[in-house]
């Protein structure tokens, strides 16, 4: 694969936590005990993760019609029925989807509980590239799409793998119990922030230097020091009485850190903004709510109207990712 288009897979596979990366907040302490949730094969090595429950998105509510108005020139029922012509496989047929990246060695991987088969999801990623070559990963069988560096795979509990860099292989180890998953820390971080159909980590302190210099290479001086303050962030996208809900929590080392990375956090909007570069998510994004406990900074946005423009800025962002790895694009869908 060229560096562009696994540069779009590890972003799809990242997706969910998109905007925290895209907004420098890339490294939070372990904060006492406390239990450390489950959440499936994700690999030791992952520095973020992300867990999507598909079918709850797509159920009738506030969220559902965040992402019908998200979809390009059409709604979610128009777009997946767009792909499903093209690929032969219903995308509303996803259940769930945890998905991993750990950029500085370009892998990535993501595991799919849908109802295709996996003949189906070969021929819907053949569909938009070259034949793949047969292959074995940690003894499951498998498919290398050499074009495009893809490998896929299926989990004992018949779920799809997909991934790039060796991605496919740490989640079927990570699944056989060959391989250590995600420390209880990062999983304590992600547990903490409210329940909701998509939530996040980013675990910084497996971030390398590259990775770290390369998200804070445009920013002041002052915002690279406090991003170095902060070990742990997570954020769920979920609903209140009603009403969408954005909630990040970012944590420093210390008192002095986190009040530095509250004054940081609340220049948020105008680095999106650059990061994202859409007005009308800068916008919405200073209307968040900045508070601070202790060390821990919790960012809230809630309302349509509010998180609307964030949505569709990161969901257009992950489509073109997605469609980009595959050789598949928007443009050509809505042809």
């Amino acid at each position: 694969m060229d560096g562009f288009r696994r540069r779009d897979l590890l972003g799809a596979t990242g997706a969910a936590a998109g905007f925290a990366l895209a907004g420098c907040l890339d490294r939070v302490p372990v904060l006492g005990a406390g239990s450390a949730p489950s959440v499936g094969p994700v690999p030791a090595s992952a520095t973020a993760f992300a867990t999507v429950d598909a079918a709850a998105l797509l159920d009738p509510g506030p969220l559902r019609d965040l992402l019908d108005d998200a979809a390009p020139a059409t709604d979610v029922d128009g777009l997946a029925e767009l792909v499903a012509d093209r690929t032969g496989i219903d995308l509303r047929e996803a259940r769930q989807a945890i998905g991993f990246a750990t950029p500085a060695g370009g892998v990535a991987g993501t595991v799919v509980d849908a109802d295709w088969s996996s003949t189906e999801f070969v021929a819907a990623i053949e569909s938009q590239a070259r034949a793949p070559i047969e292959t074995t990963v940690e003894g499951r069988p498998g498919y290398d799409f050499e074009g495009i560096g893809l490998t896929v795979s299926t989990l004992e509990d018949g779920r799809h793998v997909a991934g790039v860099g060796g991605g496919v292989r740490a989640i079927v180890a990570t699944a056989a119990g060959s391989n250590e998953g995600v420390r209880a820390a990062v999983r304590r971080a992600y547990g903490r922030v409210p329940s909701g159909p998509i939530r996040f980590a980013i675990d910084a302190t497996a971030a390398s230097r590259g990775t770290i210099d390369t998200i804070t290479r445009d920013l002041p001086r002052f915002s690279r020091d406090v991003i170095d303050s902060v070990r742990f962030v997570a954020g769920s996208l979920s609903t209140v009485d009603g009403r969408p809900r954005v909630v990040l929590h970012v944590t420093g080392d210390d008192g002095t850190g986190a009040r530095q990375l509250k004054e940081y956090a609340e220049a948020i909007p105008v680095l999106l903004g650059q990061r994202i570069d859409d007005e009308a998510a800068e916008r919405a994004l200073g209307d968040a709510e900045i508070t601070r406990d202790g060390t821990r900074v919790t960012i809230t946005l809630e309302g349509s109207e509010t998180i609307r423009p964030l949505v569709r800025a990161v969901f257009e962002r992950a489509l073109f990712a997605v469609f980009s790895a595959t050789g598949l694009s928007i443009e050509d869908l809505l042809a």
